[in-house]
């Protein structure tokens, strides 16, 4: 639902001059809350999602501006003190910007290129591969930029300040025990879920500049453990997490974050997958920089849903782990990875499918759309192939 039929809803009932002024009042109200999510990173279409959930039913919108319109003047001022509440920006201003870096360890070992000694160990084929990407790059020193470029806006490798979002918390009055702080030169002091008010499973945090950080996933599992509450995502780009009144925002401008990252990252965990999955998966980072020449599957479902994508070129080429993307519909489609094992992947149902293309060595791709409306509970839901449509690159 967009602004406008979200006010043609919560308008209904009143007419003439008075329907005017209530639409008037309510797309103001969601304008002004879409600038306010714009300013902790949203883009429009995430922005205008999360202030028509902020405003929550346009139907009981309607009751309640029907009996603003209709009251006695007696009445009417006191009703309309509810409903600037209703449709004032207070949502908004509770949300918590977490401070967020790109963990420097992770940068320093992915941006690496192989040595001599590993290249020459390389296939003839890869390495060809390999020399055509840095040549693209400008070089070595082009490829390392490139690739550090790629994980800061991807958002793959975050890691949040622990001091922002336990205030976050205690703000919005979540208890997650004694998590002092103290660091040294050797240790940081991990967050502790506590059983029973016993110390239980320790969470690694890192320390950067001298202050606690803890990356998204670690930070996920944490609270899922020692929240006790519903975890809600929203948005797609520098989402929202809410733990009861609580509103976390996950990823900055600079640093941004994305929620088919967090949500794999979570998958990759694998403590609660419903569904047949392989033993073995390695991940592929999602990124908005993404080339539009990708391949692309259609899917059913609304734009902004999330579906994991798990694919077997890697086990044909001879290694043990399946490929696995998490991806948002957009236009219809998600993008899928093409590799030179087989230009036109075979799309399969089951993972037993998955099995048999691999055993005879033929690329083949198989969807799960992916439930993370809580993240305490992500589920998955089996896509037949045939609700499943390869598109033409560039389509």
């Amino acid at each position: 639902m967009n602004r406008e039929q979200f006010i043609r809803h919560a308008t209904r009932g009143l007419w003439g001059q008075k329907k005017r002024d209530a639409a008037l009042e309510l797309r103001g109200a969601i304008e002004d809350k879409i600038y306010r999510h714009g300013l902790c990173g949203m883009d429009s279409a995430d922005a205008e999602r999360a202030a028509l959930r902020d405003l929550g039913s346009p139907h009981a919108i309607a009751r309640d501006l029907s009996r603003v319109h209709t009251a006695p003047n007696a009445l009417r001022a006191t009703l309309l003190l509810g409903m600037v509440g209703l449709l004032g920006v207070q949502a908004v201003a509770e949300i918590t910007p977490i401070r967020t870096v790109i963990n420097p360890e992770k940068i320093r070992t992915q941006c690496t290129l192989p040595s001599d000694t590993e290249f020459r160990a390389m296939s003839p084929a890869d390495q060809v591969r390999l020399q055509k990407v840095i040549t693209e790059h400008g070089g070595r020193a082009g490829y390392v930029a490139a690739c550090r470029q790629e994980i800061a806006q991807s958002g793959g490798f975050h890691m949040l300040r622990v001091k922002d979002v336990l205030g976050a918390l205690k703000a919005g009055g979540i208890d997650v025990g004694d998590q002092t702080d103290f660091t040294s030169t050797t240790s940081t002091t991990p967050l502790i879920v506590y059983v029973n008010q016993t110390p239980g499973p320790l969470y690694q945090t890192t320390d950067i500049g001298g202050e606690r950080y803890i990356g998204s996933g670690d930070l996920i599992a944490f609270l899922r453990l020692a929240a006790n509450r519903p975890l809600h995502l929203n948005g797609l780009r520098n989402p929202i997490l809410q733990i009861g009144t609580a509103k976390i925002q996950l990823g900055t401008a600079d640093v941004p974050l994305l929620t088919t990252n967090l949500v794999g990252g979570i998958i990759l965990r694998g403590s609660n997958f419903n569904l047949p999955r392989p033993p073995e998966l390695v991940y592929g980072l999602d990124s908005p920089r993404l080339p539009a020449a990708k391949m692309r599957l259609a899917v059913p479902g609304q734009d902004g849903d999330l579906y994991a994508v798990i694919q077997n070129f890697e086990r044909v080429k001879g290694r043990s782990a399946e490929w696995l993307m998490v991806r948002a519909r957009q236009d219809g489609a998600i993008p899928i990875a093409v590799t030179t094992v087989s230009p036109t992947p075979r799309v399969v149902t089951t993972l037993a499918q998955l099995n048999a293309s691999t055993a005879r060595r033929e690329n083949a791709v198989m969807v799960y759309r992916v439930n993370a409306t809580d993240l305490r509970n992500v589920s998955f839901a089996q896509l037949p192939a045939e609700q499943l449509h390869l598109l033409p690159r560039g389509k």
